[in-house]
């Protein structure tokens, strides 16, 4: 085994050849024609590689772990003459692996439909261009579980996370009227973990139903149930996925795939959510979302009149934010600041805190001049 097995690009590979057969930097520099340094550093790109997957002979190590793994840890216990005895490897599942597993999942979630082949759906006859109706997704934690007799609360599991949140959109946009313009806010924690490991982006361990892949599977089937809804319903369909404390990394793959999946849909618009914050207009009206983890009102109030300074001259200014769970709104400076309720009960560590809220999603209709003109709200009473 040598360093071969670890280069990623033909350059690496010749230049790593040259290596092994025993030629120096610098005549390996003259030979391929390009600066020692150029030979030093691809040489080195190529032993990092190597070293991530446990192979390091100048250290000693040889054991290796699956391409799909790389070495997170290892130790050893050694004699008084300094002569290995035992050594433990200890390996975690590679993050771009993941990924693209998560991909998969996700597509086939999807219906196994290609990139840019959403369905055509038919808008409607007639719709109101002076409004835009937001649906609040609050904190979903789509992939949790819960169980009653622990939590004295609902059980919750898959099945019962995407029924409720489908029966409450399906509820929502049966009475919120024929806006122009339907927004899908997810306000950040739809999937309650963030990768494979099923620990948040923190790597605080979770109580997850099942495995993570098939909770993106879930969640790419989700998000077409509910467009394909709203389409029905607006003429133009928004798409905000916030990313939460809960879901940083996996927000922003769903949301790449998303914007993959409609690239050829005129009528749907997925918002990059690169920054933590994410903002829109709506004639008078500025709206700018954040999760609201690690950030008081203050610092959203000054965070916003010192990013949207250009935007800030609207009438009527919003800021919307999950994380909590509950319902609060507060002014600062002529802009509202407001958290959304959950469809969730609380799982297992919350409810023994005697954490706890009502659950509710909402609808805002802004109008173009006039700010909120209603909000409408279905309880979970209603969904159960």
């Amino acid at each position: 085994m040598g360093l071969l097995e670890y280069c990623k690009t033909d350059r690496q590979r010749e230049i790593v050849k040259l290596y092994e057969e025993g030629l120096g930097y610098t005549k390996i520099a003259q030979a391929l024609n390009v600066s020692r340094y150029t030979i030093r550093g691809a040489i080195r790109t190529v032993k990092k590689n190597a070293e991530a997957q446990g192979f390091s002979p100048e250290h000693g190590w040889h054991r290796t772990v699956p391409s799909t793994f790389h070495v997170k840890r290892r130790s050893g216990f050694y004699d008084a003459d300094g002569n290995l005895i035992r050594e433990w490897v200890i390996a975690e599942s590679d993050k771009e692996q993941q990924m693209h597993a998560a991909l998969e999942a996700f597509r086939l979630g999807l219906a196994d439909e290609l990139q840019g082949l959403s369905k055509p759906i038919a808008p409607p006859v007639e719709t109101d261009t002076g409004r835009l109706a937001a649906y609040m997704i609050g904190d979903h934690h789509l992939g949790m579980v819960s169980w009653s007799p622990e939590t004295l609360d609902d059980a919750y599991d898959i099945r019962i996370s995407q029924d409720l949140l489908i029966n409450a959109v399906d509820k929502l946009v049966t009475v919120a009227g024929n806006a122009e313009v339907g927004v899908l806010l997810n306000c950040g924690d739809l999937l309650h973990a963030n990768g494979l490991d099923n620990t948040t982006g923190a790597g605080t361990r979770l109580d997850v139903d099942t495995r993570q892949g098939k909770v993106i599977r879930a969640v790419g089937s989700l998000f077409q149930t509910l467009i394909t809804r709203m389409l029905q319903k607006h003429q133009q369909v928004w798409i905000i996925n916030v990313r939460g404390n809960h879901d940083p990394d996996a927000s922003l793959w769903l949301n790449e795939m998303l914007s993959m999946y409609y690239s050829n849909n005129e009528r749907v618009q997925v918002f990059d959510n690169f920054s933590k914050w994410i903002h829109f207009t709506w004639g008078e009206n500025l709206v700018v979302t954040h999760h609201g983890d690690k950030i008081r009102p203050q610092q959203l109030y000054e965070n916003i009149t010192r990013n949207y300074a250009e935007e800030w001259y609207r009438k009527h200014r919003f800021c919307w934010i999950g994380h909590i769970h509950h319902k609060q709104a507060q002014e600062i400076g002529g802009m509202t600041i407001e958290s959304w309720n959950v469809l969730a009960p609380t799982d297992a560590w919350h409810a023994g805190a005697g954490y706890g809220a009502s659950r509710s999603m909402s609808c805002v209709i802004l109008d173009k001049e006039l700010g909120e003109h209603s909000r409408f709200k279905v309880g979970i009473d209603a969904l159960r």
